[in-house]
């Protein structure tokens, strides 16, 4: 790809991925009625190979985990990680009462990703022109590896073309609830955008 054309992908995915935060920000804000924002935002390509992260990212977590994915389907394949530490986990699911069968904690954990993930979604979709869509969202559990090796495991085989951006929302109110939310998309299937 030219560098100009390139430059041209670059822009208009940031475009679309803020409006996209913004819009999770806001549709978070409404299901919890706190004043959510973001912060912290990372975006670019980057060629997946064994050291694509060690200088160009980084990744502001460390230790245990809990992870929830969502596969991005359709014309642009990539797929959303909505990380929450252990404390954040319990801070949001707390008032959840414990069930016997389905664990409800889980299923509102999924149901917030679905949200914020949904939101990126139709952003990038409607900005971009392309037909995009969310799979059901996967709660992983509890992870403790890096996010790079976990990106790296998840698109080694498909692509070596990469297109990653975070953010790390934050609750007006809650300081101490701050999930962090990356998304990587092929970046050679937006080649087309220009």
């Amino acid at each position: 790809m030219s560098q100009e054309k390139r430059q041209i992908v670059e822009g208009a995915l940031q475009s679309a991925y803020k409006s996209g935060f913004l819009n999770a920000a806001s549709s978070l804000s409404m299901m919890t009625k706190h004043n959510i924002d973001y912060n912290g935002l990372m975006m670019g390509h980057h060629k997946l190979d064994v050291d694509c992260f060690t200088e160009k990212i980084s990744f502001p977590l460390s230790g245990s985990s809990v992870l929830v994915t969502t596969e991005v389907c359709g014309d642009v394949p990539g797929k959303s990680y909505l990380f929450l530490s252990e404390k954040e986990f319990e801070l949001l699911t707390g008032p959840i009462p414990a069930s016997q069968g389905t664990d409800l904690k889980e299923e509102f954990i999924k149901e917030l990703d679905n949200i914020l993930s949904a939101s990126v979604i139709t952003k990038l979709a409607n900005e971009l022109k392309y037909k995009m869509f969310g799979d059901v969202p996967v709660f992983v559990g509890k992870v403790n590896g890096k996010i790079e090796d976990i990106i790296y495991d998840d698109f080694s085989e498909q692509t070596e073309d990469l297109y990653i951006s975070s953010a790390q929302f934050s609750f007006a109110n809650h300081p101490a609830i701050h999930p962090f939310f990356v998304w990587v998309i092929d970046a050679s299937a937006v080649n087309v955008v220009v």
